[in-house]
């Protein structure tokens, strides 16, 4: 990984920590959920206008396309109903360790290999996210449900995280990112319906009411991280050694809570940074 590269998810991972602080007192997981993807399709159509991007370009990656929408579908919608289920602290660690779904599918299905220093990095970083996010005294068997749930937001990131880093290949990283969040905002509130969450749309608007500034800062500060992250992409970023170096937005997360809400632990979480941080600098080093 070059330094640039680098330098763009580190970027990247520190923006973070910063919008979903934004958005998190937020008490509809739905509506600011969907309120959320309206403000990234709207700052994503209002950057391409800009640039004259050729948004029709994406008529080329189709497949493609579907694919990222099914990703994120997946991530969306399965990362609320755990935050519905009332136990996000024991699981968010599964649903973060999007790195091993990636080298799992590209092993599978592209024939990807990776070298053991990499290997090992992915694996010294997922362990010390994990330890880092785990709330003592939960039990990941005690809810298979959830559980499961986890698996499958970890493997939607996995998904979209892959078919981008192919995608920006052939089209621009803003007009991929505007097609897919316009797209979402379209998909979400029939499935939303479904699941009992009556009413987003209204719901949403409610929550720009009450905290405009939060939710457009929010989503200028998205953009520009997942931009970022696209435009790595562009240049040649390793999907595995990119979702691994994003890891680093955990640390900061935490450092951002401790800060915020004085949460203890301290020692523990130290500990666990370190392991974190030394795995992503086997990661760059590697690859």
């Amino acid at each position: 990984m070059t330094l640039l590269i680098a330098a763009m998810v580190i970027a990247s991972a520190c923006l973070h920590p910063f919008w979903n602080l934004l958005i998190k007192g937020d008490h509809d997981r739905a509506g600011s959920w969907w309120l959320f993807t309206v403000m990234l399709s709207v700052i994503g159509g209002a950057v391409c206008l800009v640039r004259g991007a050729d948004v029709m370009a994406i008529t080329q990656v189709l497949p493609l396309l579907g694919l990222s929408v099914a990703g994120q579908y997946f991530y969306g919608l399965t990362l609320i109903k755990i935050y519905e289920r009332g136990d996000l602290s024991a699981y968010y660690p599964i649903v973060r360790a999007s790195p091993v779904g990636v080298v799992i599918l590209g092993a599978i299905f592209l024939n990807e290999s990776y070298g053991m220093l990499v290997l090992a990095g992915i694996t010294l970083t997922v362990f010390g996210a994990f330890w880092l996010q785990k709330q003592p005294g939960r039990r990941l068997l005690d809810d298979p449900l959830t559980l499961l749930l986890a698996v499958t937001c970890m493997m939607g990131t996995a998904v979209y995280s892959i078919v981008d880093s192919r995608a920006v290949q052939v089209v621009a990283p803003e007009v991929l990112f505007f097609w897919v969040e316009t797209i979402m905002v379209f998909a979400y509130p029939p499935v939303f319906a479904i699941m009992g969450q009556r009413r987003v749309i209204n719901r949403a608007f409610g929550l720009m009411r009450e905290r405009p500034v939060r939710h457009i800062a929010a989503g200028a500060l998205a953009y520009v991280s997942y931009m970022l992250i696209l435009a790595a992409y562009n240049i040649g970023g390793d999907v595995a050694a990119v979702t691994t170096v994003r890891q680093l937005s955990i640390p900061f997360s935490v450092l951002l809570g401790g800060m915020v809400l004085k949460e203890a632990l301290l020692g523990r979480r130290l500990a666990a940074s370190l392991l974190l941080a030394a795995g992503i600098v086997m990661v760059i080093l590697g690859s």
